[in-house]
């Protein structure tokens, strides 16, 4: 987080405050040698972004297909002297090194490829035929579980809170219980420090629960499918195509997630009363 002089408006007039706002800095990913995506991210977990977000990619299969694992260059959180001033991270080198074997489907990206913050970089040639049946866990989950969830979320997201500027998602096991939760600036790089996460300390996702704070759209529940997650859950809406893939691949959406209340759209089967 950065400090941020602002002029906050109320209808009975207007102040001078010092606010705090969420850092968005560029990442780059090298595998073998080659640059592949520029992320824009929150700095953290960088390590953990990259391995997530080859795997949600399919450019790996497994975590067990990485030699080296290397973050080159830092990135201070600058916060601006004299005014607003603050460095753009633009120029300065920040670049996690991956040397993986048999790296898959690099082709689709290059160098300069950037994902912004807003856009998860789908790879539409994904049909749903090819990702049918991926998700073959027997997980059951009670739905007195499901209703803690978003709390647990929320209290764990230190820089939403804040700021309100981030994105959460969290793996959870089968009684609810967080193994992480990671923010970000974007849902998706979201998504994929949680999963890079549990990746490097070799915990399978094949018995797990995603917690996301954002809506389940076609790339997040691509990106759930493909690393076999059973059960998402999301405080927010899925979308159509998001539920399609879910359904055809035999993932468990849950929508509209509170304390309150719950929707399951697909493989309803999994929550239990």
């Amino acid at each position: 987080m950065i400090g941020w002089r602002i002029t906050r408006f109320f209808p009975s007039g207007k102040e001078e405050a010092d606010d705090r706002v969420v850092i968005e800095l560029p990442l780059e990913i090298a595998v073998n040698g080659m640059p592949l995506v520029a992320l824009m991210r929150l700095p953290g977990m960088d390590k953990e972004l990259a391995v997530g977000f080859c795997l949600t990619e399919k450019v790996i299969d497994d975590v067990g297909q990485i030699k080296l694992l290397r973050h080159c260059g830092s990135l201070e959180e600058e916060a601006g002297k004299g005014g607003n001033a603050v460095g753009n991270g633009l120029d300065r080198g920040n670049v996690v090194e991956i040397e993986v074997e048999d790296p898959k489907g690099t082709e689709r990206f290059s160098s300069t490829y950037v994902v912004r913050t807003g856009c998860g970089g789908a790879d539409l040639s994904a049909v749903e035929d090819y990702h049918r049946g991926w998700v073959t866990s027997h997980l059951r989950v009670p739905s007195r579980v499901l209703y803690g969830l978003e709390e647990k979320l929320t209290a764990r997201q230190d820089v939403f809170r804040a700021t309100g500027g981030t994105h959460g998602a969290g793996i959870f096991d089968a009684e609810g219980e967080p193994l992480v939760v990671a923010e970000d600036v974007g849902r998706h790089n979201a998504l994929d420090k949680a999963v890079g996460w549990c990746a490097l300390r070799g915990v399978s996702l094949e018995d797990k629960i995603l917690v996301l704070s954002g809506r389940v759209s076609f790339e997040m529940a691509l990106k759930a499918v493909r690393v076999r997650i059973p059960v998402l859950v999301s405080v927010a809406a899925p979308t159509s195509l998001g539920l399609r893939i879910a359904d055809g691949a035999g993932l468990t959406v849950v929508g509209f997630c509170d304390g309150r209340r719950f929707n399951v759209y697909t493989h309803g089967w999994r929550i239990l009363p």
